[in-house]
């Protein structure tokens, strides 16, 4: 559904015209002067602009150079009763896409709003492909780097530990034994920060922490919510959470956990953004099925294209607008689950949001003190 901003001081014809557009199809809001154009367009975010040259205050073409100086910038359709050359060069290179004289064709207009929007997303996926090659080769240089530290870190690390050792056969006056021992401990907890650092930068390469500690999957997502309880209030979503009674027995990995969930939950938030507060909705939910975890997050938000689902888990891919996100959240999360034996999947219709399903087989969970049938969900809701 393109979203498109009607502008002209004449109120009858704007009313009429949008209400045409939007029989077909199409989202649909109006101003009547260009003041209250940039004013709609700071809430509505239109992505394609049709707009009357001449009007009283503000221009037609200021009103596009100020709408088109919004990141991202909309598409610009002109209205002119105006037929001289003249104005329509003078919108061209003003950035406008197309510019039509009135009388107005609907059909003419509907095609030119089609084609605005059409541009408007080959736009969008050339930068976005620009920013994903400039991501791709810095990933590959972190990866190098963090693997190029790490080796002479856990030099400095081990021979830490070897003067420690020497440090026991040494007789040493007054205090300089401790304060030795101080600055070899100091090496030690810097050296680990630094390799909690590179570990960062290879997170793609998922590796699970057989050692780390665990907690239920209730526990784990109450925890990923705490976290975000803010931006969540401040949306006014509400959050469901319907999770079986065998799960409060099931012991989970908490790092590669908390990283899973946030991602998902994080994306869904993002999704919601774009719908009104009263309709926004995340569900988190688990069950047993065959002897594998199912663990699904769903929100009401804004959905994605078919074509763009099978690009998703990719990495360095993303749905969201240049510089608003990198593309690595989904693809960590496939990683993860994949390193655990299990499988990611998503479900998506545009304007009937998205719901992403983790399934991952029993046997992976060491801590897993689930030994009877599966018992009716009970629902929580926040």
């Amino acid at each position: 559904m393109v979203r498109v901003l009607v502008v002209d001081d004449e109120r009858d014809f704007t009313d009429l015209l949008s209400e045409r557009l939007r029989t077909r199809g199409m989202e649909v809001r109006t101003a009547y002067d260009g003041q209250g154009a940039l004013e709609v367009a700071k809430i509505f975010a239109p992505e394609v602009v049709v707009l009357d040259i001449t009007m009283p205050g503000m221009s037609g073409l200021e009103t596009m150079d100020a709408l088109r100086a919004e990141k991202p910038a909309p598409e610009v359709i002109l209205l002119t009763a105006d037929t001289t050359l003249g104005t329509a060069v003078a919108g061209m290179k003003g950035g406008a896409r197309d510019y039509l004289t009135k009388p107005t064709d609907i059909n003419v207009l509907v095609a030119a709003i089609g084609e605005a929007e059409g541009r408007r997303m080959e736009n969008m996926s050339r930068q976005r492909m620009a920013e994903t090659a400039k991501l791709a080769a810095m990933g590959e240089l972190a990866t190098g780097v963090a693997h190029e530290i790490n080796n002479p870190l856990q030099v400095v690390l081990n021979e830490a530990g070897w003067i420690e050792e020497i440090l026991d056969d040494v007789v040493l006056e007054n205090n300089s034994r401790e304060q030795i021992l101080e600055s070899i401990d100091l090496i030690r907890r810097q050296g680990l920060r630094c390799k909690a650092i590179t570990s960062k930068l290879l997170t793609l390469r998922c590796a699970l922490d057989a050692k780390g500690t665990t907690a239920s999957l209730p526990e784990l997502a109450q925890d990923v919510l705490d976290a975000r309880r803010n931006r969540i209030e401040q949306m006014s979503a509400r959050v469901e959470q319907l999770w079986p009674e065998p799960l409060q027995g099931i012991r989970l990995p908490d790092s590669e956990w908390n990283q899973v969930l946030g991602n998902l939950v994080d994306n869904a938030l993002d999704a919601l953004e774009s719908t009104p507060a009263k309709e926004r909705l995340l569900r988190l939910q688990g069950s047993i099925e065959d002897a594998r975890l199912r663990i699904s997050v769903q929100d009401s938000g804004c959905g994605m294209e078919e074509h763009l689902l099978t690009r998703i888990f990719e990495p360095f891919f993303s749905t969201k607008e240049v510089g608003k996100g990198i593309g690595l959240g989904l693809a960590i999360c496939h990683g993860i689950i994949e390193a655990m034996g299990g499988s990611i999947s998503v479900r998506s219709t545009p304007g009937h949001g998205s719901t992403f399903t983790i399934t991952v087989p029993m046997a992976v969970h060491a801590h897993n003190e689930h030994n009877g049938p599966e018992e009716p969900a009970s629902a929580k809701e926040e």
